[in-house]
């Protein structure tokens, strides 16, 4: 049904600061500027990677306004996905009678998807585009829910996933359960489905305060010496990981300061 993730959408206070963060630390380039009615949002969207990042800023009341109310500094809104046939994506969710609002290129599909909530996505057509900037491509978003098994199966059954390619991730140094819910067949991408185990760290806090949803996402570099050593230049601590200079880490993180409240886990390519 989809061929990768394509993007991420960001809701923000302010486009400008957050897009000259993106730029700054990742030499993303910033391609357009305009409105989105069903988000009731200003859209400032970048091109990093192979992907985009869509920074929306509230004009009004509607879902950016809401999602600031309970996330202030803002953070991951929705996950970008792409598929081939948009017309045949959108005649999929008629038959199963799943609510969007079409606009721009783009379907949207609310937090009311799954029976828990919090998963946002953005569907639209697939591009074939050149790598730009410090990152090559987002492979992975992680929603943390109540229950993962539940959960990856009513995605798999709602968006027509193949459930028996999903796979089992756990982390006790993170600690978390869940499953990599495959969003196509070559298992290249995936929503990390999972439920914290440990309520006193950071994945297990966020779960407590703010309930299911979204709470990072991967992307894949051939570039991490340069990334280490910017995010370390913008804010001490800034860069999770190794601080050997000759040495690659496999993944490490950004701390959400960095990139307008999202927390981003870069893996070694």
């Amino acid at each position: 049904m989809f061929n990768n993730i394509n993007g991420i959408q960001l809701a923000t206070k302010d486009n400008a600061l957050v897009s000259n963060q993106w730029q700054k630390l990742l030499s993303a380039q910033e391609v357009s500027q305009d409105t989105i009615d069903t988000l009731n949002a200003k859209r400032t969207t970048l091109s990093i990677g192979n992907a985009k990042v869509e920074l929306l800023e509230q004009l009004g009341s509607g879902p950016i306004a809401n999602f600031l109310t309970k996330n202030p500094r803002g953070g991951l809104f929705s996950v970008g996905l792409s598929t081939v046939d948009l017309k045949e994506f959108a005649i999929s969710l008629d038959t199963k009678n799943i609510s969007y609002t079409a606009e721009k290129g783009q379907i949207y599909i609310d937090q009311t998807f799954t029976s828990e909530g919090g998963l946002r996505m953005n569907v639209s057509t697939f591009e074939k585009n050149d790598i730009r900037g410090l990152l090559n491509r987002f492979f992975e978003v992680s929603y943390l829910v109540s229950n993962p098994e539940a959960i990856s199966s009513e995605l798999a059954t709602q968006l027509r996933l193949n459930q028996a390619s999903f796979d089992l991730t756990e982390s006790t140094e993170f600690g978390f359960t869940g499953f990599h819910t495959y969003i196509n067949e070559s298992c290249n991408d995936d929503i990390e489905v999972i439920h914290p185990l440990n309520e006193t760290n950071a994945m297990g806090r966020f779960f407590n305060n703010r309930g299911a949803g979204l709470y990072m996402c991967f992307a894949e570099s051939s570039n991490m010496n340069e990334i280490r050593s910017r995010a370390n230049e913008i804010l001490p601590g800034g860069w999770i990981g190794s601080m050997e200079e000759n040495i690659i880490p496999e993944t490490a993180f950004l701390h959400p300061k960095l990139l307008g409240g999202v927390m981003v886990g870069v893996k070694g390519k």
